[in-house]
């Protein structure tokens, strides 16, 4: 049997189906145009197209897990009903396990993100576990790097946040821990880094990493959403971007503080700086 690793080249994805690998199991990949890494098996699934929910069985492969991963995006509400038609699909088709990527701030009782599928395997008595992970450090790439290669500058609106952020790398090997425990007891944690980080500190410890001076700059909300609708590999639409600023008007009030020290909840290894050692070349300066 195998473990079917949804989202395709998502970043959590890619570590728990190298963590699997590494552990001996077979892994099969999905993705929507089936570009995944050498050394790995791919099926088409397209969480947009529900005609594709069948495709990775249609070749007889059996899984014993599998990893939830659903796009980013104001969409996401939507797509629910097709993840959940696929959980439908995944079981008759013998799948014994589920491990869902959602996030802190996702209320399983609400309407955002994957809440309803989270409420969907619970009423249904499925084993599963529901990651919860606190803001990855790797978003760093996606929504910082420009700015620090370029002004030397984080911006940012939420100057008091505290944030125990996680590495890509920890969420990915919690993921993969999941999928092959013998048994779950608790369905859901939260998932944190080691340490609370301020976007002060944050740049404190990439001008130690990088040898020059990174500062935090408070903006503007408009200018914070403008910087988001700014880069292309977000893709993210003006209204998800002002929905992502309300939600850190929450994290600068501390709601993600909140969840340091709580118990029942999963903490990585990875610090900041630590991470930021590994990804130096991703902000070296624009030429």
């Amino acid at each position: 049997m195998s473990f079917l690793i949804t989202g395709g080249k998502s970043q959590t994805g890619l570590v728990a189906a190298r963590f699997l690998k590494d552990a001996g199991k077979n892994v099969v990949i999905a993705s929507r145009n089936g570009l995944v890494p050498d050394g790995y098996v791919s099926v088409k699934l397209d969480w947009d197209d529900p005609s594709t929910l069948e495709a990775p069985f249609a070749t007889g492969q059996t899984y014993q897990g599998v990893y939830l991963v659903a796009p980013l995006g104001l969409g996401v509400v939507d797509i629910c009903k097709n993840i959940i038609a696929f959980i439908d699909v995944a079981v008759k088709h013998g799948v014994s396990r589920f491990v869902l990527l959602s996030g802190s701030m996702v209320d399983k009782a609400g309407e955002y993100g994957v809440a309803k599928v989270h409420q969907y395997l619970e009423e249904k008595k499925l084993d599963h576990f529901a990651l919860q992970p606190t803001m990855f450090m790797d978003n760093f790439l996606l929504t910082y790097a420009k700015g620090i290669r370029e002004k030397d500058v984080i911006e940012t609106d939420t100057p008091n946040a505290k944030i125990p952020m996680i590495s890509v790398k920890d969420i990915g090997r919690f993921a993969g821990e999941a999928l092959l425990k013998d048994e779950i007891n608790i369905t859901e944690m939260k998932v944190l880094g080691p340490e609370l980080v301020t976007f002060d500190q944050a740049a404190e410890s990439l001008t130690r990493v990088l040898g020059r001076k990174i500062t935090h700059q408070v903006v503007s909300s408009e200018k914070v959403v403008e910087n988001y609708v700014s880069i292309p590999k977000l893709g993210w639409s003006k209204a998800f971007a002002q929905f992502v600023v309300v939600a850190g008007a929450a994290v600068n009030a501390g709601s993600e503080e909140r969840l340091f020290g709580l118990p029942n909840t999963l903490v990585g290894k990875e610090t900041f700086e630590q991470w930021a050692e590994r990804f130096k070349s991703s902000f070296a300066p624009s030429t």
